[in-house]
């Protein structure tokens, strides 16, 4: 299970692709739900075939009523 066992409700699905840094591309192989200490769940967040990072983007967050804010420290 490894990289997959932060997904709750892992759903399949059969196509699709996102693009992330330098244009590179990953298929889209399931859509979840995931919790991460310190916040609720977050929703619709896709699972991507041998990624190796997790790419949560800030507009995702502010779309589900989260206040983002950076700051030096």
């Amino acid at each position: 299970m490894g990289e997959r066992s932060m997904f709750l409700n892992l759903k399949p699905i059969k196509e699709g692709k996102v693009s992330f840094g330098g244009m590179d591309k990953g298929k889209v192989t399931g859509i979840a739900k995931i919790s991460i200490p310190s916040l609720d769940f977050i929703d619709n967040v896709f699972y991507v075939e041998g990624l190796k990072y997790n790419l949560l983007s800030i507009s995702q967050f502010c779309d589900n009523g989260y206040i983002v804010s950076f700051n030096k420290d």
